[in-house]
């Protein structure tokens, strides 16, 4: 990790010895007290949040502290002959490259869990907690990433008073720059990053100064995070305006095949013209058409920030669809593409039942997957205490690449779109839907029956 040179040296040789070091005070950042933000609302209405991991993005061989021959005393950093016996120049030079620091399961993740608690913020991973924490985890609404890109120190490395030797014990002040990004998990997306930075002092030498001062710079850069006022509007639930915004305009009033009556089984090949692959970037997920008019609903999280997306057809064709609107909180997006669809998928408004049997039609993990069909029942109704959303669970199984995708009923009405899945080791088939009713309201779509009987 870094370099240093041990001399050992009698009470003659301190003065000479301690000339031979040449290293100056290292120049550290000064950092303005940020203003803290008091959150009043109760810890079971607020978002909760998850330490991820803590990544450190430095080049090595950067050098992130010295060990000054002077100046410490001016800094006020005591320690009884500082760094006598270094000679030339002494410094802690980073050697590890981008290196993984820690995570909620260290000490790191403790200090994450024990700085935002201090704040009243609902955060997982509590280290007290010997069964539930890592549950409580990866149940977290919000994961949280640092990336460590700046480490600046001064050290003293303290020495007997009479004799010179290295007492191995460590005072001083660091500073570091943290980039936090926090990252939805049901979204699936980054929301929010964050530049904070921390300093701290340790005024009196101890054996494991060192670590005491990265501690406690970390904890500081932490306490930073809870005075960004947009981390404190996730972390309420109240309006954001880079996270939250809706494109939601008037309403859009289209045509929709009435609710099907017969047996899905005799008429699921006629179904899949309607089930669509939708690509972003490099990602895929699945869509649906509503309307002859083009129409087609996906989730949000699969459109991304993207303007135009790649609609792929069931029949291989593709064409460019243009997103008329989306809503991240309920996860749902509007996609037009500017021809008539075939296949129109039927509607149903009124709520599904626990023991229903449901299909799922997608593109699972590869878009040669196409038209995958899983079955199950409706298995629960949840409905979250924090965010007031309701959802579908169902058994019916789906991976990354069914997002967006319907959830059909046994005629073949679509009573839901699929969104997201319980990724817990020991989880099996916990898999959730958005009821169709929902993503209409949200977007702001209004059915009306079709002038005439469609094809069927």
């Amino acid at each position: 990790m870094f370099k240093r040179q041990w001399l050992f040296i009698t009470p003659a040789l301190l003065f000479a010895i301690a000339a031979c070091n040449t290293t100056s005070v290292m120049e550290v950042p000064d950092i303005e007290n940020t203003k803290q933000i008091r959150v009043t609302k109760p810890l079971d209405e607020q978002a909760t949040f998850a330490l991820s991991k803590v990544v450190a993005n430095i080049k090595r061989g950067t050098t992130i502290a010295h060990f000054p021959s002077s100046g410490l005393s001016e800094l006020g950093v005591k320690g009884s002959l500082c760094n006598a016996a270094y000679s030339g120049k002494a410094t802690m030079d980073w050697g590890s490259g981008s290196a993984v620091l820690g995570n909620w399961r260290d000490e790191l993740g403790e200090i994450f869990y024990e700085t935002l608690t201090n704040k009243e913020l609902n955060v997982a991973g509590d280290p007290r907690d010997l069964f539930e924490k890592e549950k409580a985890v990866t149940s977290a609404e919000y994961r949280i990433g640092a990336v460590i890109t700046e480490i600046k120190g001064n050290l003293c490395h303290a020495h007997h008073w009479w004799d010179g030797r290295p007492l191995y014990e460590y005072s001083g002040e660091m500073f570091i720059d943290v980039e936090w990004t926090i990252y939805a998990t049901l979204q699936k997306r980054r929301v929010l990053k964050i530049k904070t930075k921390g300093y701290y002092k340790q005024i009196d030498p101890r054996k494991d100064g060192v670590i005491l001062l990265f501690h406690e710079v970390f904890a500081r850069a932490t306490e930073s995070l809870t005075a960004n006022k947009k981390f404190i509007a996730i972390a309420t639930r109240e309006q954001n305006p880079e996270d939250q915004k809706r494109r939601i305009g008037e309403s859009i009033v289209f045509e929709s095949p009435k609710e099907r009556k017969s047996e899905l089984k005799r008429d699921i090949q006629d179904l899949m013209p309607a089930v669509v692959t939708i690509r972003a970037g490099s990602a895929h997920g699945s869509g649906f058409s509503i309307s002859r008019d083009g129409l087609i609903l996906t989730n949000a999280h699969v459109v991304k920030d993207a303007k135009k997306v790649a609609v792929i057809l069931s029949n291989g064709i593709e064409v460019f669809g243009e997103v008329q609107r989306f809503d991240r909180k309920r996860d749902v997006a509007l996609v037009k593409v500017p021809l008539r669809i075939p296949g129109v998928l039927s509607l149903r408004m009124d709520p599904v039942k626990v023991l229903e049997k449901v299909y799922a039609i997608g593109s699972p993990l590869s878009e040669t997957l196409k038209s995958t069909v899983t079955t199950g029942i409706v298995s629960a109704l949840r409905k979250s205490k924090n965010s007031g959303l309701v959802h579908i669970q169902s058994d019916a199984a789906i991976s990354p690449g069914n997002s967006g995708g319907p959830l059909l009923d046994e005629f073949g009405n679509v009573v839901g779109i699929s969104v997201a899945a319980y990724v817990d080791p020991s989880a099996q088939n916990l898999n959730l839907f958005i009821p169709i009713a929902d993503a209409l309201e949200t977007l702001n779509l209004k059915t009306v029956p079709p002038r005439k009987s469609p094809e069927s």
